[in-house]
């Protein structure tokens, strides 16, 4: 069965809307009664990864809140309490959901790591320094299909990996879409099946990066504020060149090969070369 079968199904034959885009498939269904978001994971797997993170981190602020599980024929799914119909980029720049994004970011990085990866390490620094420039050599096949000009990724080889510091629980792929938000301005971060041990400056330097793109600077300076550090505008730049690096090898490598929402990508990597050449 589908994921938007599931869904409906789920929600009495009600009313469904696919809701962003993550590792499963996250739809916001109505009853006829009340509204609540489900969940249909991509693979068993998948689910028991989130399901993990979920009772590692219970305590967790901005967690989403488990109302009950299930599977249909070999497809694990959750039903969620509503957290909202909003999110940080589609709604107004605020310094305010961004100060809860990057608080919920703090807490997640300062807590204890308990048994949430399987990883002893995690990815560390020397992990971030071997995958560099593994990243950007596997580019280097695909810069035809891509667009993607031969002297930035030879640029981009050039450079030394960001700095890493030691593994602490991270997200992997917090940006403001995933924050959703609900009429009363609380914040719900979604999609923890890759939660794992890493460096912080990995989630962080993503969230501010993509919140100022797709939410603006005020978002991101709200980000920064909860989340308590600064990065330096060079460190960003370094790790925008990693992220945007990684999600073009992902985006080419993926089998639907989804390449034309990838220019984007293309120009981020292109301006933060420049920023940092």
């Amino acid at each position: 069965m589908e994921p938007a079968e599931i869904a409906r199904k789920l929600s009495g034959d009600g009313r469904i809307v696919e809701v962003g885009s993550g590792v499963g498939r996250l739809y916001r269904v109505w009853d006829g009664t009340e509204t609540s978001l489900v969940k249909v994971y991509s693979s068993v797997s998948a689910e028991r990864r989130e399901h993990q993170a979920f009772d590692n981190l219970s305590d967790l602020p901005g967690l989403p809140s488990v109302v009950r599980r299930g599977v249909e024929g070999d497809r694990p799914w959750v039903i969620f309490d509503e957290p909202g119909k909003w999110n940080l980029a589609s709604l107004p720049e605020s310094i305010s959901l961004g100060r809860k994004a990057g608080q919920i970011l703090a807490a997640l990085h300062s807590h204890d790591p308990g048994h949430l990866s399987n990883v002893a390490h995690g990815m560390d620094a020397d992990w971030i320094n071997g995958d560099y420039p593994s990243t950007f050599k596997r580019l280097e096949r695909y810069r035809g299909r891509l667009h993607l000009p031969a002297e930035v990724v030879a640029k981009a080889m050039e450079m030394s990996p960001p700095t890493a510091g030691d593994p602490v629980p991270i997200h992997t792929d917090p940006n403001p879409e995933q924050f959703l938000v609900d009429d009363d301005g609380n914040v719900t971060l979604f999609h923890w099946e890759w939660a794992t041990l890493g460096p912080a400056e990995w989630d962080y330097s993503r969230l501010l990066w993509l919140t100022r793109l797709r939410a603006g600077p005020d978002s991101a300076l709200g980000v920064a504020e909860g989340y308590g550090r600064e990065m330096p505008a060079d460190e960003l730049e370094r790790w925008a060149v990693y992220h945007s690096g990684l999600m073009l090898k992902q985006a080419v490598e993926a089998t639907d090969q989804q390449l034309r929402g990838a220019d984007w990508l293309v120009a981020e990597l292109t301006r933060a070369v420049g920023a940092l050449s």
